[in-house]
């Protein structure tokens, strides 16, 4: 089955909802304003790619869902179009690579460039780190956020680092903090 086929509306607003939490055909069916065959119909084939999984919940309540689906596994699904390379993939994705995905999607470029460059300098504090996040962004400065056992203030020194345009930009640390838009969570 072609993977391209299955990013249709419908489908990728099912995989949304189901991004968030895991959902019966009954409640998608709901919050896509969608009838309840056309919903099971998308899951079927969302399951036959290995996207969704379905899994029974024993002895619920009358009125209750018996099947909740959910998103399978942290997947990514890459097209790349250059003037010297293309190629299409679904992959496999850690946190590390969800983080750089959460990177790549940051909307502003310059920034994008910034975290980037910010997470591979703080790489080594991923096995004590749970959470980084994006707090604030300003002109010359970016405030991000992270939670984790055992971070010091010496984990957490500030960087100044060149953005696209080689100006300077000073990335400050708050440890404690994870709100914001979050890059990395374990």
């Amino acid at each position: 089955m072609e993977l391209e086929s299955l990013f249709t509306a419908s489908k990728w607003e099912i995989l949304q909802h189901l991004a968030r939490q895991p959902l019966s055909p009954l409640q998608l069916a709901e919050r896509s304003s969608t009838s309840l065959a056309n919903i099971s119909q998308q899951l079927r084939l969302l399951e036959m790619a290995g996207l969704v999984k379905s899994e029974r919940v024993p002895n619920r309540d009358k009125g209750q869902p018996r099947i909740l689906y959910r998103i399978a596994s942290d997947q990514g699904y890459l097209i790349a179009a250059t003037n010297e390379f293309t190629d299409k993939r679904l992959l496999k994705l850690d946190a590390r690579n969800k983080a750089v995905m959460r990177i790549w999607f940051y909307e502003n470029e310059n920034v994008r460039y910034l975290l980037e460059k910010t997470f591979w300098r703080v790489e080594h504090l991923l096995p004590r780190m749970t959470a980084l996040g994006v707090l604030k962004v300003g002109e010359a400065s970016i405030e991000l956020g992270m939670s984790g056992e055992g971070l010091t203030a010496n984990d957490a020194q500030p960087l100044v680092l060149e953005d696209l345009e080689g100006k300077k930009v000073t990335l400050t640390f708050r440890i404690g903090e994870e709100t914001g838009h979050v890059l990395y969570s374990a």
